[in-house]
């Protein structure tokens, strides 16, 4: 009788199969891993996109200053009989607007807020926005130039800085008039 040749793969066949794999998977792993890095960032810029222009749209929708009408700043604060808040004094109105968001009237009341992000009615969004804190400044800007002007006029330039979870800032910058 004849002795059947037994088929099938060597030792060495499956070794250097498995080889030829495990190079095939590192090539595929590292060129995912820039675009995991990528997709994220997206997300973060995303993130801090909305929450930037919803932050903006809760100041600018306040009326323009303390002393300013609600109904498109009519009338206008800057007449000598209305004065507009001085530039020292921006910010909360008293004691009873201190830390509460929900009585904030004008622009100005959210100088230098920051911190965590919150909504409207000062409810804490850190669900939404793990991680993302924003800082508000409000200074006066008569002449545009992006620097704090030591006199009152009838531009108000409001700067909302968010930062994201990797520490990458994202600058959103608004003017609000007062006529």
């Amino acid at each position: 009788m004849l002795a059947k040749h037994q088929r099938g793969f060597s030792l060495v066949s499956i070794v250097l199969s498995i080889v030829l794999m495990s190079a095939a998977l590192l090539i595929v792993t590292t060129s995912l891993v820039p675009r995991s890095q990528h997709n994220a960032e997206l997300m973060y810029s995303t993130k801090a996109s909305e929450l930037g222009a919803a932050v903006m749209d809760e100041i600018v929708g306040r009326q323009f200053d303390q002393n300013s009408g609600p109904n498109g700043g009519l009338p206008v604060c800057g007449s000598i009989s209305t004065p507009c808040t001085s530039p020292d004094d921006l910010g909360e109105d008293g004691d009873q607007e201190k830390g509460n968001r929900t009585l904030y009237n004008d622009v100005d009341d959210f100088n230098g807020l920051s911190g965590s992000v919150k909504d409207v009615l000062g409810n804490d969004l850190a669900g939404i926005y793990p991680n993302f804190s924003i800082s508000i400044k409000v200074f006066y800007d008569a002449n545009l130039d992006g620097e704090p002007d030591a006199i009152s006029g009838n531009r108000k330039r409001i700067v909302v800085d968010v930062v994201d979870p990797s520490g990458q800032h994202y600058v959103f910058s608004v003017i609000r008039g007062n006529y």
